[in-house]
Protein backbone atom coordinates (compact mmCIF):
# COMPACT_ATOMS: atom_id res chain seq x y z
CA UNK A 1 0.00 0.00 0.00
CA UNK A 2 1.49 3.28 -1.05
CA UNK A 3 2.15 5.08 2.33
CA UNK A 4 0.07 8.49 1.44
CA UNK A 5 -2.94 6.21 1.17
CA UNK A 6 -2.20 4.53 4.55
CA UNK A 7 -2.19 7.74 6.16
CA UNK A 8 -5.28 8.57 4.58
CA UNK A 9 -6.88 5.67 5.72
CA UNK A 10 -5.98 6.51 9.32
CA UNK A 11 -6.81 9.64 9.75
CA UNK A 12 -10.91 10.19 10.96
CA UNK A 13 -13.14 12.26 9.05
CA UNK A 14 -12.76 14.86 11.81
CA UNK A 15 -9.40 15.79 11.31
CA UNK A 16 -9.89 15.30 7.52
CA UNK A 17 -12.57 18.23 8.04
CA UNK A 18 -10.51 20.55 9.85
CA UNK A 19 -7.61 20.38 7.23
CA UNK A 20 -10.45 21.58 4.49
CA UNK A 21 -9.58 25.49 3.78
CA UNK A 22 -11.67 27.77 5.77
CA UNK A 23 -14.64 29.54 3.56
CA UNK A 24 -15.16 33.03 3.91
CA UNK A 25 -19.38 33.40 4.50
CA UNK A 26 -20.69 36.24 2.86
CA UNK A 27 -22.87 39.05 4.97
CA UNK A 28 -25.39 38.87 1.43
CA UNK A 29 -25.71 35.22 0.89
CA UNK A 30 -28.33 34.20 2.83
CA UNK A 31 -31.04 37.39 2.04
CA UNK A 32 -29.66 36.79 -1.41
CA UNK A 33 -30.66 33.13 -1.32
CA UNK A 34 -34.32 34.42 -0.12
CA UNK A 35 -34.32 36.55 -2.92
CA UNK A 36 -33.76 34.06 -5.83
CA UNK A 37 -36.14 31.76 -3.95
CA UNK A 38 -38.88 34.44 -3.72
CA UNK A 39 -38.24 35.50 -7.16
CA UNK A 40 -38.94 31.66 -8.28
CA UNK A 41 -42.27 31.49 -6.42
CA UNK A 42 -43.68 34.48 -7.91
CA UNK A 43 -42.26 33.34 -11.31
CA UNK A 44 -44.21 29.92 -10.66
CA UNK A 45 -47.64 32.11 -9.24
CA UNK A 46 -47.32 33.92 -12.91
CA UNK A 47 -47.07 30.90 -14.76
CA UNK A 48 -50.03 29.27 -12.82
CA UNK A 49 -52.27 32.41 -12.65
CA UNK A 50 -51.66 32.29 -16.45
CA UNK A 51 -53.06 29.25 -17.01
CA UNK A 52 -55.89 29.23 -15.16
CA UNK A 53 -56.80 32.74 -16.58
CA UNK A 54 -56.52 30.58 -19.94
CA UNK A 55 -58.72 28.16 -19.04
CA UNK A 56 -61.56 30.17 -17.47
CA UNK A 57 -60.87 32.05 -20.98
CA UNK A 58 -61.77 29.10 -23.45
CA UNK A 59 -64.60 28.03 -20.45
CA UNK A 60 -66.04 31.39 -21.29
CA UNK A 61 -65.67 31.44 -24.75
CA UNK A 62 -67.39 28.01 -25.18
CA UNK A 63 -70.72 29.02 -22.99
CA UNK A 64 -70.55 32.27 -25.10
CA UNK A 65 -70.32 31.01 -28.19
CA UNK A 66 -73.04 28.25 -27.42
CA UNK A 67 -75.58 30.62 -25.91
CA UNK A 68 -75.06 32.61 -29.02
CA UNK A 69 -75.54 29.77 -31.14
CA UNK A 70 -78.56 28.74 -29.33
CA UNK A 71 -80.65 32.35 -29.40
CA UNK A 72 -79.73 32.57 -33.12
CA UNK A 73 -81.19 29.07 -33.55
CA UNK A 74 -84.12 30.13 -31.48
CA UNK A 75 -85.46 32.80 -33.63
CA UNK A 76 -85.81 30.31 -36.49
CA UNK A 77 -88.87 28.27 -37.53
CA UNK A 78 -88.01 24.66 -37.05
CA UNK A 79 -89.35 22.89 -40.36
CA UNK A 80 -90.16 19.91 -39.49
CA UNK A 81 -92.96 20.87 -36.90
CA UNK A 82 -96.34 20.35 -38.87
CA UNK A 83 -98.89 22.97 -38.56
CA UNK A 84 -102.42 21.44 -37.63
CA UNK A 85 -105.72 23.31 -38.53
CA UNK A 86 -107.19 22.11 -35.54
CA UNK A 87 -107.47 23.64 -32.26
CA UNK A 88 -104.45 22.23 -30.15
CA UNK A 89 -105.02 21.32 -26.51
CA UNK A 90 -102.56 22.66 -23.76
CA UNK A 91 -100.57 19.16 -23.89
CA UNK A 92 -100.02 19.16 -27.12
CA UNK A 93 -99.14 22.43 -27.58
CA UNK A 94 -96.56 22.26 -24.88
CA UNK A 95 -95.38 18.85 -26.86
CA UNK A 96 -94.91 20.74 -29.61
CA UNK A 97 -93.45 23.99 -27.85
CA UNK A 98 -90.48 21.23 -26.15
CA UNK A 99 -90.01 19.42 -30.00
CA UNK A 100 -89.12 22.84 -31.51
CA UNK A 101 -86.83 23.58 -28.77
CA UNK A 102 -85.38 19.99 -29.09
CA UNK A 103 -85.18 20.89 -32.65
CA UNK A 104 -83.33 23.84 -32.29
CA UNK A 105 -80.73 22.70 -29.40
CA UNK A 106 -80.13 19.47 -32.20
CA UNK A 107 -79.37 22.28 -34.78
CA UNK A 108 -76.76 23.88 -32.10
CA UNK A 109 -75.20 20.57 -31.79
CA UNK A 110 -74.72 20.04 -35.04
CA UNK A 111 -73.17 23.22 -35.37
CA UNK A 112 -70.76 23.07 -33.01
CA UNK A 113 -70.13 19.61 -34.16
CA UNK A 114 -69.30 20.89 -37.38
CA UNK A 115 -67.43 23.74 -35.61
CA UNK A 116 -64.90 20.71 -34.21
CA UNK A 117 -63.72 19.84 -37.46
CA UNK A 118 -63.17 16.71 -39.06
CA UNK A 119 -61.56 13.89 -36.44
CA UNK A 120 -57.93 13.73 -35.44
CA UNK A 121 -55.75 11.84 -37.51
CA UNK A 122 -54.81 10.26 -34.34
CA UNK A 123 -57.17 9.32 -31.50
CA UNK A 124 -57.35 7.48 -28.74
CA UNK A 125 -58.72 4.44 -27.74
CA UNK A 126 -60.48 5.61 -24.74
CA UNK A 127 -62.47 8.32 -26.73
CA UNK A 128 -62.87 6.54 -30.07
CA UNK A 129 -65.18 3.47 -29.42
CA UNK A 130 -67.75 5.60 -27.58
CA UNK A 131 -67.50 8.77 -30.17
CA UNK A 132 -67.92 5.76 -32.79
CA UNK A 133 -71.21 4.53 -30.82
CA UNK A 134 -72.68 7.41 -30.47
CA UNK A 135 -72.77 8.73 -33.75
CA UNK A 136 -74.33 5.47 -34.82
CA UNK A 137 -76.69 5.57 -32.74
CA UNK A 138 -77.70 9.73 -34.17
CA UNK A 139 -77.47 8.39 -37.20
CA UNK A 140 -79.93 5.52 -36.33
CA UNK A 141 -82.13 8.07 -34.60
CA UNK A 142 -81.92 9.99 -37.95
CA UNK A 143 -82.78 7.46 -39.72
CA UNK A 144 -86.00 6.86 -37.52
CA UNK A 145 -87.05 11.00 -37.45
CA UNK A 146 -86.57 11.17 -41.34
CA UNK A 147 -88.35 7.86 -41.85
CA UNK A 148 -91.59 8.92 -40.25
CA UNK A 149 -91.75 11.89 -42.60
CA UNK A 150 -94.16 13.78 -39.93
CA UNK A 151 -96.18 11.04 -39.46
CA UNK A 152 -95.13 10.85 -35.93
CA UNK A 153 -97.13 11.38 -33.24
CA UNK A 154 -95.83 14.63 -31.11
CA UNK A 155 -94.73 12.83 -28.06
CA UNK A 156 -93.34 10.04 -30.10
CA UNK A 157 -91.19 12.56 -32.45
CA UNK A 158 -90.26 14.20 -28.37
CA UNK A 159 -88.54 11.60 -27.54
CA UNK A 160 -87.01 10.42 -30.42
CA UNK A 161 -86.10 14.07 -30.75
CA UNK A 162 -85.24 14.04 -26.84
CA UNK A 163 -82.56 10.92 -27.55
CA UNK A 164 -80.73 12.55 -30.12
CA UNK A 165 -80.50 15.88 -28.06
CA UNK A 166 -78.91 13.92 -25.35
CA UNK A 167 -76.98 11.48 -27.75
CA UNK A 168 -75.64 14.44 -29.86
CA UNK A 169 -74.49 16.62 -26.44
CA UNK A 170 -72.28 13.35 -25.30
CA UNK A 171 -71.05 13.23 -28.28
CA UNK A 172 -70.09 16.80 -28.78
CA UNK A 173 -68.80 16.66 -25.46
CA UNK A 174 -66.17 13.99 -26.11
CA UNK A 175 -65.08 15.06 -29.56
CA UNK A 176 -64.38 18.25 -27.95
CA UNK A 177 -62.28 16.38 -25.17
CA UNK A 178 -60.79 14.44 -27.52
CA UNK A 179 -59.71 17.65 -29.67
CA UNK A 180 -57.99 19.01 -26.51
CA UNK A 181 -56.08 16.11 -25.43
CA UNK A 182 -54.39 16.25 -29.27
CA UNK A 183 -54.11 19.71 -29.03
CA UNK A 184 -51.80 19.43 -25.32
Amino acid sequence: MHPRNEHYMNTNLGDRLRALPAVESRPEGWPDVRQRIAARQAANARRTFGVRVAAAASIALVAVTAAWRVSDLSTEQPGSVAVRHTPLTAEQALTLDRLAQLQTKSQALDDMLVELGAHPVVERAGTSLPIDTLETQVQWLDHQISASDGELEPVSAEGLWRRRVEAMDSLVRLRYVAAQRIDM
